[in-house]
């Protein structure tokens, strides 16, 4: 069987959509989260969101890159059946979220959190700890920073750079100063109504239970 095949599957269902989405006319308007659609009995809206993007052509090259990152860090170091499930608590927890706060919307990110917070907290290798800790950073500046300019950009920028600190230097941190960062942020974003936030904190939790359930993929026993 090839290897990464989840991976694979999300990220083709997810891009083919994605994709398409700009050049045909009103198809994100037709399968966006829209929480008075869904109470009224869209409730399929719920999963078509999550395959196409609302952040423009930048935001949906952003989700598409970090899938294929995350989904193949975590499908390699946790295995398909984890990576599944901790996309899928990050998608649950953020569409739970966009429902309470009454956001309409469309992207697979929150998905993502579930990944980098899964990585960040119950992957063995450090660079899958870095990586998924360097997602929460980077998250935190896309939203955050308003990126219509130029100097909105630069600081965007100059913050994941400083991020990615978390991925270079490693091998200098213990594998304990990783799960903090996705924490820290997810419960900055929630006190914000940000949905990315509960995303966050949702797969924390999808992936504290994997760690307790198996204890042994949740510790590095070396550098990677």
């Amino acid at each position: 069987m090839p290897r990464f095949v989840t991976t694979a599957a999300l990220f083709t269902v997810t891009a083919v959509p994605s994709v398409a989405q700009f050049f045909v006319t009103g198809l994100e308007p037709a399968l966006m989260r829209d929480p008075a659609a869904v109470r009224a009995g869209e409730w399929w809206r719920l999963g078509t969101s999550l395959v196409v993007q609302d952040g423009g052509v930048f935001g949906t090259l952003f989700n598409l890159a970090f899938l294929a990152v995350l989904g193949y860090l975590a499908e390699r170091s946790l295995g398909p059946g984890r990576c599944l499930l901790l996309y899928a608590a990050g998608a649950v927890a953020g569409q739970a979220a966009g429902m309470l706060f009454a956001q309409p919307g469309a992207g697979n990110s929150i998905a993502l959190c579930g990944l980098a917070a899964g990585l960040a907290v119950a992957s063995r290798p450090l660079l899958e700890r870095s990586v998924g800790a360097f997602y929460a950073v980077t998250l935190l500046a896309y939203v955050l920073v308003p990126a219509g300019g130029t100097w909105g950009v630069l600081v965007m920028v100059a913050i994941a750079g400083l991020g990615f600190q978390l991925v270079a230097q490693r091998e200098r941190l213990p594998w304990w100063a990783f799960p903090p960062v996705p924490a820290l942020v997810g419960v900055a974003l929630a006190a914000l109504a940000d949905l990315h936030g509960v995303a966050l904190l949702g797969g924390m939790i999808a992936a504290w239970t994997l760690s307790a359930a198996s204890p042994s993929t949740s510790r590095p026993t070396s550098p990677a």
